[in-house]
C-alpha cells in the first residue's frame, strides 16, 4: 500500500484534498500543475513540482506513490485520467474525509472525492470519479455514476439514479425514486420533484427546465 501520493492540479478541491490525506496520515509527495505561475511555489508546505507530464514524478507512480487528479472542471478531470492510463500508470486513488459516514454496504469505485461530513447510506453505489463536497447525504439504494459532482449539503432521497456527467448544485434536493439522466444539471437550492431528461438544466423549487 503507498504511503504517499502525487496530486494532479491546482484548484478549490486541491486544498480540501491535503486535508484528507493528512488526516489519513498519507503524505504527499507533491503536487503537479501545467500552469506556470504555481511553479516554485508552495501550497500548505506541499511545494509545485512541475507540469503534469514531467517524466522525473511519472517515475515515481505506482512505485513510490500514488496518484490523486484533485481537478473539479470534469473534462480536465477526464483529460487527466487518460494522460495517467496512456503512462500504463494505475487508476488514482479516492480521498476520503475521516468524517465521512459510509455504510459498510456501501461500493465505492475510484477516484472520488468525498468531503467532509458527507453520508452514504446503506446499499448505495457511487461510481469513479466523482465529487462529493462537504455534507452530502445520500440515502439508500441510490446510484451515482461516474464523472458526477454534488454540491455541499444536498440531499439525495432513496433509490435515486443519478447518471453519468451530472452537476447537483449545493443546498439541492431530490426527491426519492427519481433518475437524472446523463448530463443533466441541477441548480442550487433546487427541489427535484420529478425526473430530468438527458442534458437538461433545472432551476428552483419546484425545479423547472431552463432549457428553451
Amino acid at each position: 500500500m503507498h504511503k504517499s501520493v502525487i496530486v494532479f492540479g491546482m484548484c478549490d478541491l486541491t486544498k480540501g484534498a491535503l486535508d484528507i490525506f493528512e488526516k489519513n496520515n498519507l503524505i504527499v509527495y507533491g503536487i503537479l500543475e501545467d500552469e506556470a505561475r504555481w511553479h516554485d511555489t508552495t501550497l500548505h508546505n506541499i511545494p509545485i513540482l512541475g507540469v503534469t507530464n514531467d517524466p522525473r514524478f511519472l517515475a515515481l507512480l505506482d512505485q513510490e506513490c500514488a496518484s490523486f487528479i484533485a481537478y473539479r472542471h470534469m473534462q480536465k478531470r477526464k483529460s487527466c485520467l487518460n494522460f495517467l492510463l496512456a503512462q500504463q500508470k494505475s487508476t488514482p486513488i479516492s480521498a476520503i474525509h475521516p468524517s465521512a459516514t459510509i455504510a459498510d454496504t456501501v461500493q465505492l469505485g475510484q477516484g472520488n472525492y468525498i468531503g467532509a461530513q458527507v453520508c452514504l447510506a446503506s446499499d448505495v453505489t457511487v461510481g469513479n470519479h466523482t465529487i462529493l463536497h462537504n455534507g452530502v447525504i445520500i440515502q439508500a439504494e441510490t446510484h451515482i455514476h461516474d464523472w458526477v459532482e454534488i454540491g455541499a449539503g444536498s440531499i439525495i432521497g432513496e433509490h435515486v439514479t443519478v447518471e453519468e456527467d451530472v452537476f447537483i448544485g449545493i443546498g439541492a434536493s431530490i426527491i426519492p425514486r427519481v433518475t437524472i439522466q446523463k448530463g443533466a444539471s441541477i441548480g442550487a437550492g433546487s427541489v427535484v420533484l420529478g425526473n430530468v431528461k438527458r442534458g437538461d438544466v433545472l432551476l428552483g423549487n419546484p425545479a423547472k427546465s431552463i432549457q428553451q
